[in-house]
């Protein structure tokens, strides 16, 4: 079963959650953790504690807010795991993407890396978009 647990600094990972629940209602293989709050004052121990409950069949999807920051590092510890599968820069489209994005693959690599170009192209200077370039089309 594959498993997704979005994991940040604070509750943003919560937030981001609700949004994503928006669009795609809920989904049950879903979890955060927010690390640094009063139910996870220790990332280490809760890292660990969610490695734990994977089961031999899982792959855990774990995405987190900052590139080498103490959530991700965390996380790197375990990359040992082949079940663990680490992505950083968590946002709305790339949890769109992951989620959306042919969920009865098998592929979880490709899934992965097809979310991941997709989401970088979501991030654009607006200004620039508009009023500095010729219009395209697919311009939003």
């Amino acid at each position: 079963m594959r498993k997704f647990l979005f994991a940040s600094h604070g509750r943003f990972a919560d937030g981001i959650r609700d949004s994503l629940e928006m669009v795609v209602g809920k989904n049950e293989d879903i979890s955060t953790l927010c690390a640094y709050t009063e139910d996870v004052p220790d990332i280490k121990l809760s890292v660990q504690k969610f490695m734990s409950t994977l089961g031999s069949q899982d792959e855990a999807i774990v995405i987190t807010d900052i590139s080498k920051g103490s959530v991700t590092n965390e996380f790197i510890t375990h990359l040992d795991d082949p079940r663990l599968h680490l992505i950083t820069g968590l946002n709305l489209p790339l949890l769109i993407a992951l989620i959306l994005e042919n969920p009865d693959t098998d592929d979880t690599q490709a899934l992965i890396r097809t979310a991941v170009l997709e989401s970088k192209e979501t991030i654009q200077y607006c200004n620039d978009v508009l009023f500095n370039s010729t219009p395209k089309s697919d311009d939003f």
